[in-house]
């Protein structure tokens, strides 16, 4: 009788830990996007530029990406526990600051304080959860995980939007501070958990994995503003080039490898990775697209813009745990297949929106691209996870939130670079006969064409309103193109690297079995069932 209470207790306990897992997930992908809204307010307030607004952004994604392989490093050697709460900390401090920075600098400051706590939050969470399920439910908890993140990525504009309207844009970090104090509240149910091996921090893996990645993303954050040709950008990855490679040299011949690159040599860990990465990178720039299209074409207020994004998570929200119950039936190979589907056809939907489209053409192909993305994620995260040794499994998860914002990034800044392009291309052919600094400024942006045309005389303003427009809406049509035939690559990897079935066991330590294909009869002797 005693044994059953227990062993009802720690059934209850492991979805109280995924909770707070979850909790900590939330505010991190929450923040991703939250800020966004807030940006114009920034602006006034504390007379930001927009490079100086860029920042405001970049300055969390460039420390969080940058840290990521880092925090979940030293989670697994030294507390997984320990160092998300420490993580949380640090981030709810970063957000206190964010509220009251007095000046842009000082709000560029704490948004890097919170990209620190943020990359030990973020990879405790994925592996305390591969911690406490074993095998055969892990998929179904990484399902929920991935559908709360969504819910961050999803509520985070609409949120920003309403927090704005109602209080100003401090309040967007001042949320943060009680989340944060309910998932430190929540840690009390959490069990330590660490990298049983005994080994030390691989110092100098941690300074060259961490300075090249930083240099890296330095690169790509700026190469669109900057110029991808600059003599900054060409020095950035070049450093970042020579720093990873040092990296690699160093993992290769240590001991205790802050990322054993024994694990890219199973397929099945380097396609999940690479496939995180490339859905990533056409995916967030959809979104970056169309909270301009709703603001600025359209003139929706950014509450209105944030709801209109919002069907996108909630089709994520129901399609994440559908996939933890398909993954063990059909397993994650036909999984990323119907991802890689769904999430083409929404995006080549999208390209059917003209300026007075209405709200239905979007929310149609942005559920449909949602959905898409709930089936394929949570496969390639326990794809991912069910690769590496339960003892790395803090490494593993860094190495999914490393594809998640690198991909990101990318996508950001390389079909962002091709869309401003080609707008600036087309509003100077369509504004030839205006002054050539009318011309030149609208060529900046969407944004600052309507602000000029504003200052015009109203036939005048019309005309460059109307080039503008029009001029964004065919590069932003250019630029889904190009998203789609990234994410259609997903097609290529599912079938050369994704697993049909999968993994029935962990991977084992050291050199380790490959059971990418095994059957539960055919698990190799010693392996976790």
């Amino acid at each position: 009788m005693e044994a059953t209470a227990n062993s009802a207790g720690t059934e209850r306990r492991k979805w109280w830990i995924l909770a707070v897992m979850s909790v900590g997930t939330l505010i991190v992908f929450l923040d991703n996007t939250v800020v966004n809204t807030a940006l114009p307010a920034i602006s006034v307030d504390l007379e930001a530029s927009t490079s100086t607004l860029q920042w405001v952004i970049d300055s969390y994604v460039l420390i969080l990406a940058g840290l990521l392989l880092l925090g979940g490093s030293i989670g697994d050697r030294f507390g997984r526990k320990r160092w998300m709460t420490v993580g949380l900390v640090i981030f709810g401090a970063g957000a206190v600051g964010g509220a009251l920075a007095g000046s842009a600098t000082e709000l560029i400051v704490a948004r890097g304080v919170q990209g620190l706590g943020a990359a030990l939050v973020l990879p405790a969470t994925l592996s305390i959860i591969t911690n406490v399920f074993p095998r055969g439910e892990r998929a179904k908890a990484i399902a929920i995980w991935t559908a709360v993140g969504a819910l961050g990525i999803g509520v985070g504009p609409a949120l920003g939007g309403f927090l704005v309207d109602e209080a100003g844009w401090a309040s967007v970090f001042w949320m943060h501070v009680p989340v944060v104090a309910l998932a430190l509240l929540g840690m009390f149910v959490v069990s330590e958990s660490r990298d049983e091996r005994g080994f030390g921090l691989d110092v100098p893996g941690a300074i060259f994995g961490t300075t090249g990645l930083v240099a890296l993303v330095y690169g790509i954050i700026q190469g669109a503003e900057v110029g991808w040709t600059s003599a900054e950008i060409l020095g950035s990855f070049g450093l970042a080039a020579v720093l990873l490679f040092a990296f690699a040299v160093v993992e290769m011949r240590s001991d205790h490898a802050m990322l054993p690159l024994r694990f890219f040599r199973q397929k099945d860990f380097t396609g999940a990775v690479l496939a995180i990465g490339l859905i990533l990178f056409g995916m967030l720039v959809t979104f970056f697209f169309l909270t301009q299209y709703f603001q600025i074409v359209q003139g929706r207020s950014a509450l209105q813009a944030g709801l209109l994004i919002i069907p996108t998570s909630v089709a994520m929200m129901v399609a994440a745990p559908l996939s933890g119950t398909l993954m063990s039936k059909i397993g994650p190979r036909y999984l990323v297949l119907a991802m890689a589907g769904a999430m083409v056809t929404g995006v080549l939907m999208l390209t059917s929106l003209e300026v007075g489209s209405s709200a239905i053409a979007a929310i149609v192909p942005l559920t449909i691209f949602g959905f898409g993305a709930g089936l394929g994620m949570p496969a390639l995260t326990d794809t991912v996870m069910a690769a590496v040794p339960e003892e790395d499994a803090g490494i593993g998860s860094a190495v999914n939130d490393v594809s998640r914002e690198l991909g990101g990034a990318l996508g950001i800044a390389t079909i962002g670079s091709v869309v401003s392009s080609l707008y600036r291309s087309n509003v100077g052919d369509a504004l030839v006969g205006l002054p050539p600094e009318v011309a030149d400024l609208a060529g900046e942006s969407v944004g600052v064409a309507a602000l000029t045309a504003s200052q015009l005389p109203a036939d005048v303003g019309a005309e460059v309103l109307v080039a503008a427009n029009g001029a964004f809406m065919d590069a932003m049509t250019t630029g889904f193109q190009i998203s789609a035939a990234i994410l259609l690559t997903a097609v290529v990897i599912a079938f050369t690297l994704i697993p049909k079935r999968m993994r029935t066991s962990q991977a084992l330590a050291g050199d380790g079995v490959d059971l990418t294909e095994f059957t539960p009869e055919k698990v190799p002797e010693g392996a976790v069932a």
